[in-house]
């Protein structure tokens, strides 16, 4: 070792952290004795695994301004994508140089939001060239493992994949507290396009955007597809998932969605086209199953536009989607703040073959009326059973 490993919070420990993963396959640190100091991205090589133990804190040094993470850059500097947002990372990797097979394990992971430039996304000062203010960044890897880890104030995406496939990440938490500039962006997994063949499972805590984005128009801007997500955990947050595609050519396909526990602000689960193009964005195969949610109280949230949002539904179909195939089971619906609808749909969107099958709603706020399921969209060929709005049987036709 060229470099000194100190893990005292004072001294850098980029140096040696790196050194230790560019002549070795795995690297397990040692219980730091404060915590560890980095100030520039650490870049994981291909079959790399590394492991921290789990509560020892990693954290961002004051004024760093960059990602804490990331797959190794082979520099490129072709503009390769026609994304509206966040596609200037592609030039730093050449797309016939993937990576494989890395793991991240353990750690509470500090991005120290507070110390670095505001967030460039809410404070309008977004350039392509420069700080993004993401947390983890992976792009173009085959075989990616995320486990067991604390996310800890990032300044916007906690963490962002972008054409990663066969990925699994499992066993995150959250901890989430006030943003730079607001409590504003701070997604959890931020998947961009062509990501693929996902696992995502066991998510704890609050976020101030997505705890997951599926959002294929943006990065290198490609369809996402055979992805589940299974067990998200949280109380005032944002929203759970937002699955986001204004194309066909970006379509997003075979979702699987279940064991989703909490309260949101926002929306809970939702379908949406979003961007200003002249196509249709497309869903297909879109399974939800097993949701308990209901909205949460806005007020709490410590951005100045919250107040401003619309209320959307608790699932939220809207712009111009294509919707096919679409399964909501098991949705369970408890409400004491705001009595929008259960699943709320506009006439923009269509769905064909809408599958809804045992879901509740008891609305305990003191506005009357709280309907199941309201909306405008064009539905052909629905299959609804066994619904009802505080103990009382409807029909959806």
């Amino acid at each position: 070792m060229n470099y000194a490993l100190y893990g005292d919070g004072i001294h850098d420990d980029t140096n040696a952290i790196q050194q230790m993963i560019d002549t070795s396959c795995e690297v397990v640190l040692p219980i730091p004795k404060v915590h560890y100091l980095i100030s520039r991205p650490l870049e994981l090589h291909s079959n790399f695994r590394l492991v921290l133990p789990r509560f020892a804190e990693i954290r961002l040094a004051r004024a760093s301004n960059c990602v804490m993470i990331k797959n190794k850059t082979v520099d490129d500097y072709k503009k390769r994508s026609d994304s509206k947002l966040w596609a200037t990372y592609l030039d730093y990797y050449s797309p016939d140089a993937p990576c494989e097979n890395i793991s991240v394990e353990g750690g509470i992971w500090n991005f120290n939001n507070k110390e670095q430039n505001p967030n460039p996304i809410c404070g309008g000062e977004y350039e392509p060239e420069g700080y993004s203010g993401f947390g983890f960044l992976f792009y173009n890897v085959r075989g990616l493992n995320i486990s067991s880890l604390t996310l800890k104030d990032p300044c916007n995406f906690s963490v962002t994949l972008d054409s990663v496939s066969y990925f699994n990440i499992e066993n995150i938490t959250f901890d989430f507290n006030d943003g730079n500039l607001y409590q504003c962006n701070m997604d959890g997994i931020h998947c961009c396009g062509n990501c693929h063949h996902g696992h995502i499972e066991k998510l704890f805590g609050t976020c101030y955007d997505d705890i997951v984005a599926l959002n294929s128009q943006e990065g290198s801007c490609g369809p996402i597809h055979d992805i589940t997500v299974r067990g998200i955990y949280t109380k005032g947050s944002y929203s759970a998932i937002r699955m986001l595609c204004a194309s066909p050519k970006t379509a997003i396909r075979n979702i699987h969605i279940s064991d989703i526990y909490g309260t949101f602000y926002h929306f809970g689960i939702s379908i949406q086209h979003y961007y200003d193009t002249s196509e249709r964005g497309l869903f297909e195969n879109i399974t939800i199953d097993n949701v308990c949610a209901a909205k949460s109280d806005r007020n709490l949230v410590k951005f100045y536009a919250v107040n401003n949002y619309r209320k959307y539904g608790v699932i939220d179909i809207s712009g111009e989607s294509d919707v096919k195939n679409l399964k909501i089971t098991n949705l369970h619906r408890s409400e004491y703040i705001d009595a929008v609808p259960t699943i709320l749909t506009f006439k923009e969107a269509k769905i064909d073959n809408f599958i809804l099958d045992n879901i509740t709603s008891q609305n305990h706020t003191e506005s009357e009326g709280m309907p199941l399921i309201l909306g405008d969209a064009e539905i052909k060929n629905v299959y609804a059973s066994n619904l009802y709005e505080d103990g009382k049987k409807v029909d959806f036709k």
